[in-house]
């Protein structure tokens, strides 16, 4: 005899869905939704550290938002975020088309560019502090030994330890642009590379019209990555000038972090932590549009 098979019942096969997606829910409340309703609460209120959440104020702490000093913090950040995704884009690509040739010791190759990845970025900071010292530093060092400098540099002063901390940065983010853009460059088929080879295409021909097709989506997604995790970069810069001299190297990450700790306005550190968080979003949102419209085509 066939064996029968019962049937569920209408609510119950609805409901299953749910049922798995349970967990993912409570976390996603516990972790995130949680401390983001904190995070509305702490910037239209009165608070600190120590006695938390006091009283409603408005939007007083948003005011901070069009001071001189934050704008200034924010120029700050915005060239910091430019320059150094740019140069991580750029370092990137090059070297992960470099990697991707069968060169000898190429394997040797890509563990040493994964280096700056995996080492802890409060070692790497204060490594680049002993670097780029101007009394001690090894670059000083180095240039004073092949006769290139007569006087020490000073690395970290007003007018250039902006751009010290964004080649940091470049060294920093580069390995993850590396490791996503070789994972892209595999998916190439190898017919289209030996048909390229027989036409005898240049070497810019082969990237702008073979290579940069097939890698646009992981390049365009890794950059925003990058774009994102470099608006929230704090302890490299922290560590290496604390947001000086003379608030050279102010970060908007850093701006939050005097405010809450500093000068004991969690108010004010959650307004700005969540006019960053707006940005943040609205360049993820741009992207998944372009991602659906390309899909779409």
């Amino acid at each position: 005899m066939r064996r029968r098979t019962r049937k569920k019942p209408v609510l119950q096969e609805k409901a299953e869905p749910y049922l798995y997606l349970l967990p993912t829910i409570v976390l996603f409340v516990f972790i995130l939704a949680v401390p983001l309703f904190n995070l509305f609460k702490y910037s239209l209120g009165d608070s600190n550290i120590i006695q938390g959440f006091k009283g409603w104020n408005g939007f007083q702490n948003f005011a901070y938002l069009v001071s001189p000093k934050f704008l200034g913090s924010m120029w700050v950040t915005i060239v910091y975020v430019f320059f150094g995704v740019i140069g991580v884009v750029v370092c990137g690509t090059i070297v992960s088309l470099a990697l991707d040739k069968p060169i000898p010791g190429r394997g040797v190759f890509r563990a040493i560019a994964i280096i700056p990845w995996v080492v802890p970025q409060a070692f790497a900071a204060s490594m680049w502090s002993w670097v780029v010292n101007a009394q001690f530093g090894f670059i000083n060092q180095l240039l004073r030994s092949m006769h290139l400098i007569e006087n020490n540099l000073s690395f970290l002063s007003e007018h250039t330890a902006l751009a010290t901390v964004i080649v940091v940065r470049i060294w920093q983010g580069t390995p993850f642009m590396i490791i996503s853009l070789l994972a892209a460059l595999q998916t190439i088929p190898e017919d289209i590379q030996e048909a390229a080879d027989l036409d005898g295409v240049t070497a810019f021909q082969r990237f702008r019209f073979i290579t940069l097709p097939y890698i646009k989506p992981v390049l365009v997604t890794t950059t925003l990555i990058i774009t994102a995790w470099t608006m929230q970069i704090f302890d490299t810069v922290y560590i290496m000038t604390a947001g000086g001299p003379a608030r050279s190297t102010q970060l908007v990450a850093l701006e939050i972090y005097a405010k809450a700790f500093q000068q004991d306005d969690l108010g004010t550190a959650c307004a700005i932590a969540l006019c960053v968080l707006g940005i943040i979003a609205l360049l993820s949102l741009n992207n998944l549009k372009k991602e659906r419209g390309g899909d779409m085509e």
